[in-house]
Formats: C-alpha cells, sequence, structure tokens
C-alpha cells in the first residue's frame, strides 16, 4: 500500500463495506472454456454507453459515470471535467479505465484510477524507476431504470486493489483490442484489460487482470471485491528496434487468451497462444506455434498470476 495511506484506508474500510453491503450481485453466466469479448469504455476519456457484451444481454444505450465522476467517488475532489486531479500531498490521481458488465441482468459500471505516491521528500528526493509502481483504485455505480435522471448510483468505491505499473506509470490501455471477461463457476467475475507498453524499441502487448468478487462471496468482510492479480504478456513488435531489418530481424507477434478451469482453484488457467514469428538466433526468425504457448497460474501466496515452467 502506497506510504501515507494506511490510515486514511483504515478509516474507508467502513464506508466501503457498507456500501458494497447494499449490493447483490450473483453468479452470471457458467464458467467459460474461452475468453470473450466484453464491452468497455475507453481509457482516460469519458465513458462511452453501455454495449452489449458476448455473454451478458444487450442493455440500453445509457452512457455511465465520466471520469470526473469516477474521480470523485473516489477522491470527494472536483477535477472540473478533467480525467486528473491532485489529490493529497502530492499524489495525482488519473482515470485509467471503465468497464460496464451484467451480474444476472443487474447493468454495473466500474471505474478504475490509477494514483502516485504521495510526497513527504524534499524535490528530487522521491525516486522513479522501473520498480516503482502506481496504486489502482475503483468506483462502482449500479444502473437503476426507475430513475432515468440520474440512473447511475454510487455503490462502493476501494482506496486499494493492487499496485502495477513502472516508472511511476500505469500500463496504457490498448484500445485497439477489446477487453474479455470470465464468470467462475462460484461467479467471480475476471476481467482482462488489454495494455500496450513501450520498451528499448519494443512494443509490448499485455493484459491487466482483474477479479470482481461480488460481496456475498468474500471470505471476510474485509476483503477486496475488485483486485488486481497480475499481468500477462501477449505479443511483441519490434518495428522501431529493427530498422526495418537494418539492426536486427523485424519480428512481431499476437496472443489470444484462453481461460480454462482447472478443477481444483476457482480462478482459472490463463493461457496465452502465440501466433507470428520470434528471433531464433542471429540474423534469423521461426515461427511460433503451440510449443510456444505460455501459461499462467494463480499463486495464492503472491495473490498474482505467474508463468508456469
Amino acid at each position: 500500500m502506497r506510504s501515507g495511506n494506511a490510515a486514511a484506508a483504515a478509516l474507508l474500510v467502513t464506508a466501503i463495506t457498507a456500501a458494497f453491503g447494499a449490493m447483490s450481485p450473483t453468479p452470471g453466466n457458467a464458467a467459460q472454456e474461452k475468453a470473450t469479448p466484453a464491452a468497455a469504455a475507453p481509457a482516460a476519456a469519458a465513458p462511452a454507453p453501455v454495449t452489449s457484451s458476448n455473454n451478458a444481454p444487450a442493455t440500453a444505450r445509457v452512457a455511465p459515470p465520466d471520469a470526473a465522476a469516477v474521480l470523485y467517488a473516489i477522491h470527494q475532489v472536483d477535477s472540473k471535467g478533467e480525467p486528473s486531479a491532485n489529490v493529497a500531498n502530492g499524489s495525482i490521481a488519473t482515470y485509467w479505465f471503465g468497464h460496464a458488465f451484467e451480474l444476472e441482468g443487474a447493468p454495473y459500471y466500474t471505474g478504475f484510477v490509477w494514483e502516485t505516491a504521495e510526497r513527504y521528500g524534499k524535490p528530487g528526493e522521491d525516486d522513479v524507476g522501473p520498480m516503482t509502481p502506481v496504486n489502482l483504485a475503483e468506483a462502482t455505480f449500479i444502473r437503476d431504470p426507475a430513475s432515468p435522471e440520474s440512473p447511475w448510483k454510487f455503490r462502493g468505491m476501494e482506496p486499494t486493489i493492487g499496485e502495477f505499473g513502472a516508472y511511476e506509470r500505469p500500463p496504457e490501455v490498448d484500445t485497439q483490442r477489446k477487453p474479455l471477461e470470465y464468470r467462475t463457476a462460484s461467479g467471480k467475475l475476471m476481467l482482462a484489460v488489454p495494455t500496450e507498453t513501450f520498451d528499448n524499441g519494443i512494443t509490448i502487448s499485455g493484459y491487466t487482470l482483474l477479479v470482481f468478487t461480488p460481496p456475498e462471496k468474500r471470505q471476510d468482510e474485509m476483503g477486496n471485491v475488485w483486485a488486481y492479480v497480475g499481468n500477462v504478456i501477449a505479443g511483441e513488435d519490434n518495428g522501431p528496434a529493427c530498422a526495418d531489418g537494418d539492426v536486427m530481424p523485424c519480428t512481431r507477434s499476437d496472443g489470444e487468451l484462453v481461460f480454462s478451469a482447472t478443477g481444483t482453484a476457482d480462478l482459472p488457467r490463463v493461457t496465452v497462444q502465440f501466433t507470428g514469428n520470434t528471433i531464433s538466433g542471429p540474423g534469423k526468425t521461426r515461427k511460433l506455434g503451440p510449443g510456444d504457448a505460455v501459461i499462467y497460474a494463480y499463486d495464492t501466496a503472491r495473490k498474482q498470476y505467474v508463468a508456469q515452467q
């Protein structure tokens, strides 16, 4: 948890529990063997109208809360319509991603916000490097069809659901790919948010994995409703680094996520199946195939998905 947030988070827990206690989401579809595209709002902008996903019935096109509303729900600050705001002791909160989903016919919307650490040192003393993550927070709303003038009602927020990213920045949301949903046998929702990072001339595609646990499914009252559970790599493009083949062979790969039940754990196994090509040696490339698939499993000790050896 971020420095200086422990006391604030403790004070907010009661409010979070009470707010989410009113939520009554129940299991949706049975566990699926394939990831399915899901509707989502664009990152760092006013969310788009709710649309139907492959495993949820269509809902009316009603715009969910915008970035400013999500920021206010978490921090009670007026961002004046902007997707970012100063919140406390030099910390900056920025809208990251929004997602609309359904549980037993009830339409929900969650907005995710990333936050830099609070500043307590002198200027220049707060080092930022590859191991400097950001905090991830969330606010959840439920649609009330009986109130057309104010269709989205605030249901609860969590000041921290995990830390991710590097150099005090989150991975960028890739709006060219759709987010994916998976429903577990117990009724949890796994959300895979497509992301993209750039490092040393290589564009790396991935998915940020988030899990929604209905309040009544939590093991204790203090457990998270939403939780960040890791990141998986789903492709690379070395276009800028290869310089049209003058520096190294140019390669590109794409990964497809496949979720599968394990029989021993509620959260699924995540397999990334690759297509494309990769460098196989000096000046050489090879085609990717089934043998290059990477399997990730949830590590209960780390509370993260980890690649299997």
